[in-house]
């Protein structure tokens, strides 16, 4: 007997036949709401009940974000359809278990996407794209020491392959900034704290050599996070990490422009240091006032971004719980605070993309 062919799996918009695209966010649903929603898998795991029955864990990823997943019936059987990459259909209600959302899945089927629609299903960053690369590139012009300003152009050109791959880039797998782009909007924030820090502090602070160690503290993981569905960890980035990953980088770039030594040692410092402690799998402790400043501005937007968006995903009152922070936020207004004064004429603040105020009136050193 020849083998059977194997029909065309359906479309991503034939399988939602009608629903809603893109369908709402699973972390908008309340515990017994529908889902139907298409996913692309980020990650699978066959496990046991206490009482030896199989289900598959799952982790589904979209435009949204991931959600956490449980398959409970003829989960032998799915653990063969629904494989890290492939794309899904899902069928199903929402569960809350020990605070979390997850998906119940009562159907899953493998989908075929359109090249068109692969924006459904990887994060993307809410922020304007035009607004971020003008932030950028404030930052970049405001360095005025030629060299670490070449060793910025080479690496974060817009025409470069390192700077393309960077303006993608997610700035981490789950944590903070898990999203196409978010390494650059990590970055422009961290920047950003660095130069009101610069400027609040005065000359004490080498100020071209913080932004430029800022520019560059996640150079590497243009190289450590694969720009795929779950944001999955490259061979280099298991291998070594993005510290490393990002002194090989700047260093190597650094000797073909010509960069003093001495310079190129405080950048390379800043990339080591940047994550501040040995715990936290730092090669360095901060030893400048740069790698410092920097250290307390990435750790400060690792931080407050996540619950921003967790108290902007939610309703007035307290969130859901957090894991990663082990409590609840209080959303206590929508927007700005109760009267509250515009900022110009027009009620909007200035024009500056970077956010950053005008030094003349924080600095101490005037």
């Amino acid at each position: 007997m020849p083998d059977q062919v194997a029909s065309p799996l359906p479309s991503m918009r034939d399988w939602l036949a009608g629903a809603a695209v893109p369908w709402p966010p699973a972390a908008t649903l309340e515990a017994g709401d529908r889902v139907t929603a298409c996913y692309s898998v980020a990650a699978a795991a066959a496990a046991r009940t206490r009482h030896d029955k199989p289900y598959l864990r799952l982790q589904l990823s979209d435009l949204h974000g991931t959600v956490e997943a449980r398959v409970w019936d003829d989960a032998e059987r799915l653990a063969n359809v629904a494989r890290p990459g492939v794309y899904v259909g899902v069928r199903g209600r929402v569960e809350v278990f020990q605070g979390q959302r997850q998906v119940v899945v009562e159907h899953l089927e493998r989908i075929q996407v359109d090249p068109a629609d692969l924006g459904l299903f990887l994060p993307r960053c809410p922020r304007d794209p035009e607004e971020l690369e003008a932030a950028l590139n404030l930052h970049m012009a405001s360095v005025k020491e030629q060299p670490l300003k070449k060793l910025l152009r080479h690496l974060l050109g817009p025409d470069t392959a390192t700077g393309r791959w960077f303006r993608q880039a997610p700035a981490a797998k789950r944590n903070h900034h898990a999203y196409v782009a978010g390494l650059l909007e990590h970055t422009v924030s961290v920047t950003g704290l660095c130069t009101v820090m610069a400027d609040h502090y005065g000359p004490v602070v080498d100020r071209d050599l913080l932004v430029t160690g800022a520019l560059l503290h996640d150079i590497g993981k243009v190289q450590e996070i694969a720009i795929e569905a779950g944001f999955p960890y490259t061979t280099a980035g298991k291998l070594l990490g993005h510290v490393l990953l990002g002194l090989e980088m700047v260093h190597e770039a650094g000797r073909r422009l010509d960069v003093p030594d001495s310079r190129l040692r405080l950048v390379e410092h800043l990339i080591a240091a940047h994550q501040g402690r040995y715990e936290w799998q730092s090669p360095r402790e901060p030893r400048t006032i740069e790698a410092l400043i920097l250290h307390h501005a990435d750790d400060t937007d690792a931080k407050v971004q996540p619950a921003i968006d967790l108290v902007r995903a939610s309703d007035p009152g307290w969130t859901d719980y957090s894991r990663s922070f082990g409590r609840e936020f209080f959303k206590h207004h929508e927007g700005a605070p109760p009267d509250s004064e515009p900022d110009s004429a027009d009620g909007k603040p200035p024009a500056d993309p970077t956010g950053r105020p005008d030094p003349d009136t924080l600095s101490l050193f005037d």
